[in-house]
């Protein structure tokens, strides 16, 4: 694989366990570089030490799309065993995060390493920060990220990880004050490409940019006056995308011209999508047409592997517009113009900067207007951009940086609430503040089976509360009942096992912060392939389907009859064929970092393994064993013989469960506190002993805080003996199980993870616990 000297520089950094913050133009070979470690250490493990999965993250969930179809034959070539996986809201693929390499959105990998993730019930909240962990990290266009949640928390957690983790942290529109102070803070190595270099990369040679400010909104006479034979619009909104593709439409035939933004259906989006790789792509061969016209939205401002002659764009900050212009002579020897428009006017006359709409927001979109009017005209290379960048992002990059300093302790706080005790309510502010609202299209939206897990449109909230009055006003034109409705769950129905909603009526701009979902009644929009979701009072068309949205899905249980020893055995074995290598790597520099022994993380798992389901051989527990077992016709007849898992494969087991009489006693806490004193015995290390107790204790529930009253079986010494001996542990430690519940607390027993955890110990328990919980879960499947 021949590689620039900018990607052999990130690939040599990173191999020698160092982290990267990289900057390079559009289409210089970011992702390359950023994944070259990654490949090479996977073709060549002999001579390097890196971890063995990569999780790659995203701003937004098209990229995460587009790469994993790219690198999917990547992976055959190197034998991936797991393969590349996607994990987005839209292909919840890979919930568990166990691809060899996980294309994902930054949302997904913040909320898993703080343990909670969107994609996983809050009982296994604690399974996936391990994979983040013990991962290589990739951040792709970090300054797409909301500056006011992920771009801060990822910076934080970046800090945390900082020794352990390798990442890199690439864009190609950093500021020098950001990549500077980023290094500073991350301790990581500056990867640039100087001039010189560039002109050494293919794709940068012989093409050339010049950009025009324009003191008047985007119209689709002016875009017609320079189209020739590839054109791309960019607007703000979708409205004003709807707008000029329209008038466009009228103009020239809607068959020159094209329209892709975020207000599609799923099946047409893709199909959009695919037209323009085509028909706006480096094979001029495959192009249907000479003459063709596309305007979208921010939705092409990155991952499109596209170009044009002509680009116009509405104004927007910096970083924004010099992504956009990469659409624009983006291959080499082209040759292209870029314009860009003043903000359309509101109601007001004031320039109209939506979505950009806070008052930093503002300030930074007026200061992209100063630079680029005052180098309009001028032609562009990589440092030029770079000029602009410094010029109008500096101020708002020490702000962020200061803000950050500031707010330290704030995120701090949030980002231990939600590792103690895995509260959601934290994502609005470390992740992602959700200024988006769903909305359905139904007539009777009581037919919905819920309303969360239907496939709508996404609207930014500024939009939904803009057309209220409007919406109000066809309504009443139009004598319905309602224009706009939101769910409120009927508080009776709660222990039904099933959801109920009622829908009330829109009443005013307050009931829209009531809501992340609302239905609007089908009379009043429109929806068709050309233009995609749209207000109207002559709609009708439309109605969104009752098809539930991919979530997490587990298989049902399905058990064979199994002992302590061989449930054991078998934990062993997929841990030692197939976690333990995903483990080492965090697991060896945690080591180092923490003053653990060489592998006493490896040490901890086998001991967790051993321990984990102590708590069933209570006696009570087994009694259950034996009744279920004589339930469905199959009894245990060796006395000695102490079961951890039932046959249990039909729905008709599962129905024999009534049958018994009596529910399964808990065993989780029950058996941490029973083996809690070998554990002591076992590992010298405080960090590490308390990391396997709270392991053990939680490995199915990331929120377990209490044991009950247990007395294990007289066999049970000799049962926990030879699982130790499986484990590689001397089985004469068995003799120190507590065989009756004592008079203790298990809060004084577990690890107490942040704020009480100043020594980072918590980290050691996440990779225990996800090996711990992943063994569990997969042994008999093996």
């Amino acid at each position: 694989m021949k590689l620039f000297p900018f990607q052999k520089r990130t690939r040599e950094a990173l191999l020698k366990g160092l982290s990267v913050i990289l900057q390079a133009p559009t289409g210089a070979g970011k992702t390359l570089a950023a994944l070259s470690p990654f490949m090479e250490s996977r073709r060549r493990p002999e001579l390097y030490s890196f971890p063995r999965q990569c999780i790659y993250s995203v701003p937004m969930r098209v990229l995460a799309n587009q790469f994993v179809t790219e690198y999917r034959k990547i992976a055959e070539d190197l034998g991936l065993r797991k393969g590349v996986t996607i994990q987005t809201g839209d292909w919840p693929e890979d919930p568990t995060l166990e691809g060899d390499l996980i294309f994902t959105t930054i949302d997904q990998t913040l909320s898993s390493v703080l343990g909670i993730p969107y994609a996983l019930s809050l009982g296994r909240a604690n399974l996936n920060a391990g994979a983040v962990i013990g991962s290589y990290l990739v951040f792709d266009e970090f300054h797409l990220y909301p500056p006011e949640g992920a771009l801060k928390t990822t910076l934080e957690v970046l800090r945390l990880l900082k020794g352990v983790t390798p990442f890199v942290l690439m864009t190609a529109t950093f500021s020098s004050t950001m990549l500077a102070t980023l290094g500073e803070l991350l301790e990581a190595e500056i990867v640039t490409v100087p001039a010189k270099e560039l002109q050494e990369i293919p794709s940068q040679q012989g093409k050339m940019r010049r950009f025009y400010a324009l003191s008047e909104p985007l119209r689709a006479e002016k875009v017609l006056e320079h189209h020739d034979h590839r054109t791309l619009v960019i607007c703000n909104t979708v409205e004003r995308a709807q707008q000029i593709y329209t008038e466009l439409c009228r103009l020239v035939g809607a068959d020159r011209v094209i329209l892709l933004h975020s207000r599609f259906t799923p099946e047409d989006r893709d199909k959009k999508e695919e037209q323009v790789r085509r028909e706006f792509g480096k094979n001029k061969d495959a192009w249907s047409q000479k003459a063709l016209i596309l305007v979208a939205t921010q939705v092409v401002e990155v991952g499109l592997d596209i170009t044009c002659q002509n680009l116009h764009t509405e104004v927007a900050p910096a970083a924004s517009i010099l992504q956009r212009a990469g659409r624009c002579a983006r291959f080499p020897g082209e040759q292209g113009e870029v314009f860009i428009y003043a903000a359309p006017p509101d109601k007001q006359g004031k320039p109209n900067y939506a979505p950009y709409v806070s008052r930093s927001e503002i300030e930074l979109c007026e200061s992209t207007w100063r630079a680029f009017h005052a180098r309009s005209g001028m032609v562009f290379d990589f440092p030029a951009e770079q000029e602009v960048i410094d010029e109008v992002h500096t101020p708002v990059d020490k702000c962020l940086l200061e803000e950050m300093r500031r707010e330290e302790g704030q995120i701090w706080a949030l980002m231990e609430r939600a590792l103690a005790f895995s509260d959601p309510s934290v994502r609005r502010t470390l992740i992602r503040k959700v200024d988006s609202r769903t909305l359905l299209v139904h007539d009777n939206p009581e037919e919905l089976p819920s309303p969360f897990n239907c496939s709508g449109f996404s609207l930014w909230h500024g939009v939904l509360r803009g057309k209220l009055e409007e919406l109000e006003a066809w309504r009443e034109a139009k004598g319905l009942d309602w224009a706009l409705k939101y769910p409120v769950e009927i508080e009776e129905e709660k222990d039904t096992g099933t959801t109920k909603y009622r829908w009330l009526p829109v009443r005013s701009q307050k009931d829209l912060s009531t809501s992340l979902v609302f239905v609007v009644h089908p009379s009043l929009v429109a929806y068709d392939e050309e233009l995609g979701f749209r207000f109207t009072p002559d709609g009708g068309n439309y109605q969104t389907q009752p098809v539930r949205k991919e979530r997490e899905e587990r298989e049902p249980f399905t058990y064979q009859l199994e002992s302590y020893t061989e449930h054991v055995r078998a934990m062993l074995h997929l841990y030692r064929s197939e976690l333990a290598e995903r483990l080492k790597y965090a697991a060896s520099r945690l080591e180092q970092k923490l003053g653990f022994p060489c592998g006493g993380i490896d040490r901890a798992v086998r001991l967790a393994i051993a321990l984990h389901d102590l708590g069933k051989l209570d006696e009570r527990w087994q009694a259950w064993v034996r009744a279920y077992q004589e339930a469905i016709g199959e009894p245990v007849g060796d006395k000695d013989f102490l079961a951890v898992h039932t046959h249990m494969e039909t729905p008709e087991h599962r129905e024999a469960t009534k049958r018994v009489g009596f529910s399964r006693p808990s065993h989780a806490g029950e058996g941490t506190i029973a083996g809690a004193k070998i554990a002591h015995l076992v590992l010298e290390q405080e960090g590490l002993r308390r990391a396997v107790i709270t392991a053990v204790a939680r490995h199915h529930s990331a929120q377990a805080k209490s044991f009950g009253a247990y007395r294990l079986c007289p066999q049970a010494h000799k049962v926990l003996r030879e699982a130790l001996e499986e484990a590689g542990f001397d089985g004469s430690f068995a003799e120190h199980c507590l065989m009756r519940a004592p008079g203790t607390k298990l809060e004084n027993q577990i690890l107490r993870l942040p704020p009480d955890d100043p020594h980072g110990w918590w980290l050691a328990y996440f990779l225990i616990v996800r090996a711990l919980r992943l063994a569990d879960g997969k042994s008999q499947a093996e």
